[in-house]
């Protein structure tokens, strides 16, 4: 099978359809300006796609966030890995749907190896922050990067990167490739803080008997309400 061209003649989930169809074994090689990938195929079932450092789903995400590139399939190729199992279709809708996502916030949050530094106080950040947005909040301090945050709270690697995303379209959060150092002057950088629910109690007026003291009270009495 000889398959070559450009994703702006045919889209990859086309790609994707044509060799499935063909039920034939290779790979189809993605050629983009900075980057290769590539997906694996065995009698046309896909079982492993890479790009970047990155296998399985979210190889094939980034691929699907790819606009311009070349592509070639290349048969009898074959590779050791296997990293995506089950429906392809379902796996090309979720690709599809993130790297709509993704797209919209690349350009703001490159690398999830960067660290995310307030540039406001940390509560003037909670003024202007939403609840879901809270836990992202609490924990920058100028030290984790944004895979840090990821791996502590157990979110998807997106619902961290829209967050801080929005972030910095606030004005609250800069990323920076290096920790915050010990002199700078912001209080943010200063070192690592309590939970978030930690430091409202004792804004609370009651720290003997916390039961007595809703949780939205809590927050109104930081928010300053």
């Amino acid at each position: 099978m000889k398959l070559e061209g450009t994703l702006e003649t045919i889209p990859l989930h086309e790609l994707i359809e044509m060799v499935s169809y063909s039920s034939v074994t290779g790979a189809l090689n993605i050629y983009a300006t900075s980057v290769n990938g590539h997906l694996y195929f065995r009698d046309g079932t896909l079982y492993h796609c890479d790009i970047d450092g990155s296998v399985g789903q979210p190889a094939l995400v980034k691929l699907f966030e790819i606009g311009e590139a070349a592509f070639s399939f290349v048969s009898d190729v074959t590779c050791n890995e296997e990293s995506i199992w089950g429906d392809i279709e379902e796996h090309i809708r979720l690709a599809q749907r993130l790297a709509r996502r993704w797209q919209v916030i690349r350009s703001r949050v490159p690398s999830l190896e960067q660290i995310p530094v307030l540039v406001v106080s940390f509560e003037v950040a909670l003024r202007r922050v939403g609840p879901f947005h809270h836990q992202v909040l609490d924990r920058i301090n100028g030290q984790h990067t944004l895979a840090d945050i990821v791996t502590d709270l157990g979110w998807t690697e997106i619902d961290v990167a829209e967050v801080v995303a929005q972030m910095i379209q606030d004005r609250l959060v800069d990323l920076r490739t290096e920790p915050a150092t010990e002199n700078e002057t912001h209080p943010t950088v200063s070192g690592p803080r309590g939970s978030l629910f930690g430091r409202l109690l004792p804004r609370s007026g009651d720290t003997t008997q916390p039961g007595r003291v809703a949780t939205e009270e809590l927050i109104l009495h930081a928010v300053g309400r």
